[in-house]
């Protein structure tokens, strides 16, 4: 495949479990599945890499008198992290993000929490991390904010994603853990994401408010 010609197709799955509500049911998670090809159906095209993430329905939860805190809780990556930025107690934003962002002040329907970006190496260096990030915004536009880790996976341990992992080549990544998350931070500002004072190991891109870094992502390829 040309390098000038570079054809990508996403493919996004999830379950939906059919039965009494629960705080649980709020979450939904995502595995996207990326291909190079015309289809995502068809077994011959190659594969490209994967994003993992899950969207927490918060409207929902509310509409239907269930405990946030609860629904935070169904995994333990959504329970640490959203810690950071929400008070589970009394259902808001913490106050160092609505400083940033002053209209989820106003409401917040649902949140999109990105755990994991992974792309072969032969397809690596050629933008597809943010285009695949501005597709997901725009497949799921009902998210009004999203948040990501910039957590290189070269130190994540390998039991915690046996399939991704070993097709990334992560050995041949940077050793420094704290150089690797530097640089991998400065990636994701690059696609619109932001840092916010106070809240050390995540990073935030609002569809509620303009982004120059965003809006200059093209999706031509």
């Amino acid at each position: 495949m040309e390098d000038d010609f570079l054809s990508i197709n996403i493919e996004y799955r999830f379950s939906s479990f059919i039965g009494s509500r629960e705080p649980s049911d709020c979450i939904t998670e995502y595995n996207a599945m990326l291909y190079a090809g015309s289809y995502a159906d068809n077994k011959l095209n190659e594969y490209v890499g994967e994003i993992k993430f899950k969207t927490l329905n918060l409207r929902q939860a509310e509409n239907e008198g269930l405990d946030i805190s609860e629904m935070f809780d169904t995994y333990e990556y959504t329970y640490r992290h959203g810690q950071n930025f929400y008070n589970l107690n009394d259902n808001t934003f913490r106050k160092s993000v609505i400083k940033e962002f002053p209209d989820l002040d106003f409401g917040c329907e649902q949140l999109c929490i990105i755990e994991t970006i992974g792309i072969v190496p032969k397809y690596r260096k050629k933008g597809l991390g943010a285009k695949v990030f501005k597709d997901l915004v725009w497949r799921f536009s009902h998210c009004e904010l999203f948040i990501i880790q910039p957590y290189p996976l070269q130190f994540e341990f390998p039991e915690n994603d046996k399939d991704l992992l070993p097709k990334l080549e992560l050995q041949k990544f940077e050793k420094d853990k704290k150089k690797a998350a530097a640089s991998l931070s400065e990636y994701y500002q690059s696609w619109g994401f932001k840092k916010i004072k106070g809240i050390k190991d995540l990073l935030f891109y609002c569809t509620l408010y303009r982004n120059e870094a965003f809006e200059k992502i093209d999706m031509d390829y």
